[in-house]
């Protein structure tokens, strides 16, 4: 098993004897996440990580709709759930780290054309697992241009 399945286990655990009700419902909700694509927990670090980062991702948009809405308490407890999720996802590039590191890559691989994209993106998401593919995507359009 991943030591971030370990972790997550061992804080749903915590978050159970501290009776953190908040915690332990966006912890056990991670874990359901992971269990339904591999029910015994079995996964890579980067496979749960990309898990978590799509959940993130929901959370936010759910943050986004209740705050469309006006329902300014569901928004304020999805923030604190997004706060708990980000504590077991790599820290995120700034906007400047994500271009380096897509220039890095091309200079890697020898690329010169928008053809070769998807080496390029595969490349930097392997390397720095996490991270938003779009901004990526734009990056690499923006300097194979």
């Amino acid at each position: 098993m991943s030591q971030l399945f370990d972790k997550v286990n061992l804080d749903l655990k915590e978050a159970m004897k501290n009776k953190d009700e908040e915690r332990l419902s966006a912890i056990r909700m991670m874990k359901s996440k992971i269990l339904y694509v591999n029910a015994r927990g079995e996964l890579s670090e980067a496979e749960i990580i990309k898990i978590l980062t799509k959940y993130a991702k929901e959370v936010k948009e759910s943050i986004e709709e209740a705050k469309k809405v006006g329902r300014a308490e569901d928004a304020a407890k999805s923030e604190k759930e997004l706060q708990i999720v980000a504590e077991y996802l790599p820290k995120q590039l700034s906007s400047d780290e994500i271009k380096k590191a897509v220039e890095e890559s091309i200079k890697e691989l020898g690329v010169s054309s928008v053809k070769d994209m998807g080496n390029v993106m595969k490349a930097v998401l392997a390397k720095y697992p996490g991270t938003d593919g779009k901004v990526v995507n734009q990056f690499v359009r923006e300097i194979l241009k």
